[in-house]
This record gives structure tokens, C-alpha cells and sequence, in this order.
């Protein structure tokens, strides 16, 4: 994986969905309200720079009221004929209820042209290819998730089942809680560098500065009052990850971002798994 490329994997799972092990130490009021799993895990190597960067941001950041969406494939070869390639598209994010959930969106046609989907929207963050024909297991062109006003949302590249987004919000009126996770250091070579190493970061954005609009509308990003966590592994001799402890609250509202960067000027390979549960309080 080539400097400053990234991919991101992200998950939701319901209550019924989690092992019980996972879940064993929580207070019982927080079992008692069904919580959810948002899985997120990330292969990258940082820019050869040491300055922190988005790891694969949203095409476009979605922070309305609530609105429908529309799909739409560049190839004919998408779409609800059996032998097509990709059929359904899911994406994760906020519904009209102020629930995370999952969703697929189905073709309507056989070259998978503009389709107007019903489910309402308020954020979204994520999509991955769910449904194929016996073409292939993968999408013949790119798939977008877009606004009825054409703005790109999310978006599979062609033979890509994998989209963007490693960004998301906590939605309103439930807590967020970061269940742990693990930073590795990878290496291509099967040596490390004793002063290089990999940095990420946890950034969050309380609600005063969120993107959800609200009397005049959320503030510019450059007069957000930007907190992080931040988490390194590096030098040579030192284990080659750190395990992400469990237990920081995010209140409703605020928007998670994850950012990594070289230590130095290196860029190296890692994988980052993290794991949040969120639950209505």
C-alpha cells in the first residue's frame, strides 16, 4: 500500500448480533438498552510527512434535517439482471429516527440508472457492496450514493466492494462509549525503523460544534474546537502495536474522526481496529 492510501471497513451490529463475552462486564442498565456495535477496521500507510490527515473521508459530508437519497451505477452492467455484476449497495448512518442503522438499496433497473430510494436520512458514513448477480462479485463501474441535488455522498469504485467513510456521528439522544481496539505497525520488510513509527488519532467534535444545523448553523471548521485522542507505536525494540483501552464517553451529536500520520517522515504500513458502542439513553 502505496503513502497516504487507506482503506476503511466499518460494521454495525445490533444487540441480538454481539457475543455475550463482549458485553459481560457492561452495567446492566446499559445491556438492558440494546446496544450496538459500530466495528471499524483500517489498513493504511500515512503520508510521507509527519502531519496528521482524514483517513478515508466521505466523498461529501451529509448533515441535514433529514432527507431520501439516490443511487446510480456507471455501467450497464449493474443492476437487477441476473447476470449483472453489483445489485444492492448498503450504506451505514443516521435514519429520520436518529437511529444508526444499515440499509440496502436495491437496482431498479437492469442497467442500474438513477433510483430514488425512501429511507430518510441525516448522516451518512459508509457503504459496501451487498447484493450480486452471477457476473461477478464485484462492481462492473462506480457505484455512487448521492442527494436528490447530485452531491456524492459515499461511493464503491469500480471492482471495489469496499466504499469511503471512516467518519461518523453519535446520533442524537443516545451515548457513545469507545470499547477498545488495537494500533499495529506493519512492515514490508520484516524490520523496523528505530525512529520511525505511526501515529492516529481520535478526534471528536462536541455537540456546540457539530455538523448538525441549528439556529444559524455549525460553525466554520476553522472556529471548531477540535479534542483527540492520540495513540503511538514506534522505535524498534518496543512491542510493534498498543492496545486501545475502553471506556471514553462521547455525548450525543458529536462527530468521530480518525486521522493518522508517520511519526517522522516515513510513512508505514498498520492496521487499526476500533470498536464503539453506542446505546439510547
Amino acid at each position: 500500500m502505496a503513502a497516504g492510501d487507506n482503506e476503511c471497513r466499518m460494521r454495525l451490529y445490533e444487540y441480538r448480533d454481539i457475543g455475550g463475552g463482549i458485553l459481560g462486564d457492561l452495567p446492566e442498565h446499559i445491556k438492558a438498552a440494546s446496544p450496538q456495535l459500530l466495528d471499524i477496521y483500517i489498513v493504511a500507510t500515512p503520508a510521507d510527512v509527519a502531519g496528521f490527515l482524514e483517513i478515508d473521508p466521505p466523498t461529501s459530508v451529509l448533515a441535514s434535517a433529514g432527507e431520501v437519497v439516490e443511487t446510480i451505477s456507471s455501467s450497464a452492467d449493474d443492476g437487477t439482471d441476473a447476470t449483472d455484476h453489483l445489485q444492492g449497495i448498503s450504506a451505514i448512518g443516521i435514519n429520520g429516527s436518529n437511529k444508526m442503522v444499515t440499509v440496502q438499496m436495491l437496482a431498479a433497473t437492469a442497467a442500474w440508472t438513477e433510483t430514488l430510494h425512501t429511507e430518510i436520512w441525516k448522516n451518512m458514513f459508509h457503504c459496501f457492496g451487498s447484493k450480486w448477480g452471477t457476473g461477478d462479485r464485484d462492481p462492473a463501474g462506480a457505484v455512487d450514493i448521492r442527494t436528490v441535488g447530485d452531491v456524492v455522498l459515499v461511493e464503491l469504485a469500480a471492482g471495489d466492494n469496499e466504499g469511503n467513510g471512516a467518519a461518523f456521528v453519535v446520533p442524537h439522544g443516545h451515548a457513545c462509549m469507545l470499547y477498545g481496539g488495537r494500533l499495529t505497525r506493519s512492515t514490508t520488510t520484516g524490520v523496523w525503523a528505530n525512529d520511525e513509527g505511526v501515529a492516529i488519532r481520535i478526534v471528536y467534535i462536541d455537540a456546540i460544534d457539530a455538523l448538525n444545523p441549528g439556529g444559524a448553523g455549525a460553525p466554520a471548521p476553522a472556529d471548531r474546537a477540535i479534542n483527540w485522542l492520540e495513540f503511538i507505536v514506534a522505535g524498534q525494540y518496543a512491542q510493534q502495536y498498543v492496545d486501545i483501552p475502553r471506556g471514553f464517553m462521547f455525548k450525543e451529536d458529536t462527530q468521530i474522526i480518525h486521522q493518522d500520520s508517520s511519526v517522522v517522515d516515513a510513512g508505514e504500513p498498520y492496521t487499526l481496529h476500533l470498536q464503539y458502542l453506542i446505546w439510547k439513553k
